[in-house]
């Protein structure tokens, strides 16, 4: 089983933006003080508001929520689900891809080997000890077999992770896939092969985006498609590159 049969899963990286918020409808906030009684000051599409949570916020960190509002009341965020931190160590450092780009690495007859070298070739040109320290996580990742992949596309910002793994009980192989993706919310999943047949289970955060992808990948030319609702979604891999930081370049 290659990994660039994941190729045709960019359909659901590019989905069209408008239509997915529009029915969607998330939202991306910035937690940047806690006020007490379940209060938050947060930061949302360049303006800094007061809202309410229905659970716990950390300071300094980033959701994916449901924002209401009614007349003369404190906006309520519901239904949180915390961005993970390499989302935001990517942004910016130059480094991502775009979807074509990826649909040409997951094509390619060696993805490993072609986004080594891209990672490299990062390294050897990075300007800042960011973008150093972003390089060299993804090369971190991918020694511990697993994709990570910057993504930008109609303006928006995600990440996606793959890994391959055999399973010795069902003699079958799998890729395990990740998604962060700023009008979708987080997703998992795992692409299963038997002999001709392709499977792919999804696990999803929210229902509207389990409702929306649903109708959206339909037309998916695999075998079968399922899509589950949970409650907690996590990266494939994470790493914290402290010892990086003080790299001179």
């Amino acid at each position: 089983m290659n990994i660039s049969q994941l190729s045709a899963l960019t359909k659901l990286l590019s989905t069209n933006p408008n239509e997915a918020k529009a029915l969607i409808k998330l939202v991306s906030v910035d937690v940047l003080k806690s006020l007490g009684e379940s209060k938050y000051t947060i930061a949302l599409e360049n303006k800094t508001l007061t809202a309410q949570s229905d659970k716990p916020l950390s300071e300094g960190a980033k959701y994916w929520s449901q924002l209401s509002q009614t007349k003369d009341a404190t906006p309520k965020l519901s239904n949180l689900f915390k961005m993970p931190e390499l989302l935001g160590t990517f942004k910016g450092a130059g480094i991502e891809y775009s979807l074509k780009e990826l649909h040409t690495l997951l094509s390619s007859k060696k993805p490993e080997a072609l986004l080594k070298q891209n990672i490299l070739e990062h390294l050897s040109t990075a300007a800042t000890k960011e973008e150093f320290s972003s390089a060299s996580t993804l090369l971190l990742s991918l020694q511990n077999h697993t994709f990570t992949i910057p993504l930008a596309f109609h303006n928006y910002f995600s990440l996606v992770q793959f890994k391959k793994r055999y399973n010795t009980k069902t003699k079958k192989r799998h890729i395990d896939f990740y998604a962060a993706l700023e009008l979708l919310g987080p997703i998992s999943g795992m692409i299963t092969l038997d002999e001709s047949t392709i499977e792919i289970d999804l696990s999803v955060a929210f229902v509207q985006t389990k409702i929306f992808l649903e109708n959206d990948l339909k037309n998916l030319s695999y075998n079968s498609v399922t899509i589950t609702l949970v409650e907690n979604i996590e990266p494939l891999y994470e790493t914290k590159l402290t010892s990086l930081l003080d790299i001179s370049i």
